[in-house]
């Protein structure tokens, strides 16, 4: 079977998001199971050169974007056992990833680039499996102007997040050199993730209870619930939980740890990273107090609002270290910043993003705050049970699906959560934290549960696997 993930990024290329994460391990799982699984993205002026190195030009030709011929050059890298494409443009040619005035023309440009791909890359896959709106167009324009030659292929469409669509002027279509049509048009503008829903053979989203939030709730849907009830009837959409690579994110084997540790030595390992995380940030050590952690963009969507409105209550009745790790919103920054200086002793803000300050903080903090207002999946909640950071969390999306609540009398779980979208409710559960936190036989226990909760992406590939053998065997 041969499968091609098309993506707007990849770990370890280019990284904006938790998209990087999924294409960056999850082929690679396909691999091993037998599955001949590549990716294919842009080639950003951003990627290191070493990470290129062995790169190896495949083709030149001309794609039309719109009614202008443009040259487009096709490179090809294998890494690790996975086949990588790279599309090269000048529109990929800058110093970051998104946001441009002209994202229209640049994702129609690499969209169409894939597509002709196919007959100068060797390759023609038997699932074409594209990746959030980025990718949107690809289901249609390969079924509307590519049938003849491509008609066999099936195309699989995965959301990782919805509220993010893609959404422009009905003229876009004129890019594809399309009229437009009821398929891509939603409020009569132009859609991509509603063009990819409607025409693609499958579409999954990154968590089975982000999947139900999608059918059920108008809120999560961002108007595209009734589409998705409709794949749902003809059994053509469904979750799928991601997972990490445990070869990336490990404590036994982490370089930016300044002592590896595993479920036996945890207390040392994160007393030492606590001593280098602090050092790192400028904070006085004290090893004795918990710290939370959140490394997160400073989004409305992260739950910072909830932070926001019980942050002074939180810092004046409890004994803690805050650090988070971010960028994002202005007013966010800003209030961090300001939450810092207020309170120096107890809170550190690092505005932008550092993989070795990450990494520390995974491994230093005792607690791992994910407030979110809605989580498809969710990635930092499963780095930190890998490092024996118990993860407190809204009961949404992925979030769900991994942690598990603490339950004092039967000894189980591996974090802590709560329900509704309420800064009291938070509060309260962040103190039951600190309370546990303090009986050191239940904190060990949920510690070597964390630890030991496997969200790799093994057994997500296996369910991957399945859909597309069952829309080849259709």
């Amino acid at each position: 079977m041969k499968v091609l993930f098309v993506a707007a990024e990849c770990y370890p290329f280019a990284k904006v998001g938790g998209l990087a994460d999924v294409i960056g391990s999850l082929p690679q799982e396909l691999v091993k199971i037998g599955c001949d699984a590549r990716v294919i993205m842009p080639k950003y002026k951003t990627i290191k050169a070493e990470l290129l190195e062995g790169i190896e030009k495949e083709a030149s030709y001309y794609v039309f974007l719109g009614t202008k011929s443009q040259q487009v050059d096709l490179y090809k890298l294998v890494k690790d056992g996975v086949t990588y494409y790279f599309i090269d443009h000048e529109k990929f040619d800058r110093d970051k990833i998104y946001d441009f005035p002209d994202e229209a023309e640049r994702w129609a440009l690499f969209q169409t680039s894939v597509i002709e791909s196919f007959k100068y890359s060797g390759f023609r896959p038997d699932v074409v499996n594209c990746n959030d709106w980025h990718t949107g167009m690809i289901p249609q324009v390969m079924k509307a102007k590519y049938f003849r030659e491509y008609g066999s292929i099936k195309t699989v469409f995965t959301i990782h997040n919805i509220a993010f669509q893609g959404v422009f002027d009905r003229q876009v279509s004129k890019l594809f050199n399309m009229s437009f049509d009821n398929v891509m048009e939603f409020d009569n503008k132009m859609n991509f993730m509603k063009s990819a829903i409607v025409s693609s053979d499958y579409v999954n989203t990154v968590s089975e209870t982000y999947a139900n939030e999608l059918l059920t709730s108008d809120y999560f849907s961002m108007g595209l619930g009734n589409i998705l009830n409709q794949k749902a009837k003809k059994y053509e959409f469904g979750g799928i939980l991601n997972g990490i690579d445990y070869t990336i994110w490990n404590p036994e084997t982490d370089k930016c740890l300044p002592m590896n540790y595993n479920f036996s030595n945890y207390k040392e390992g994160k007393l030492l990273a606590k001593e280098e995380l602090y050092k790192k940030l400028g904070v006085d050590f004290y090893s004795n107090v918990p710290l939370i952690a959140m490394c997160t963009r400073l989004t409305r969507q992260k739950g910072l609002d909830l932070i926001k409105e019980i942050a002074e209550e939180l810092l004046k009745d409890s004994v803690f270290k805050f650090v988070i790790i971010g960028t994002g919103e202005k007013d966010y920054e800003e209030f961090f910043m300001d939450l810092e200086k207020r309170h120096p002793y107890k809170v550190k803000c690092y505005i932008g993003y550092s993989d070795e300050l990450a990494r520390l903080a995974y491994a230093a903090s005792d607690m791992f705050l994910m407030p979110s207002q809605f989580e498809p999946c969710g990635l930092g909640q499963m780095i930190a049970l890998r490092y024996g950071s118990l993860p407190i969390v809204r009961e949404t999306g992925g979030l769900k699906d991994t942690v598990i609540p603490y339950n004092e009398y039967e000894m189980t779980g591996n974090g802590f959560s709560f329900t509704y979208y309420n800064s009291h409710d938070m509060l309260y559960v962040i103190k039951y934290a600190f309370r546990t936190y303090s009986q050191q036989h239940c904190w060990d226990v949920l510690v070597e549960n964390a630890m030991n909760s496997d969200y790799s992406f093994k057994e997500s590939a296996k369910k991957y696997y399945r859909i597309y053998k069952k829309l080849l065997d259709k």
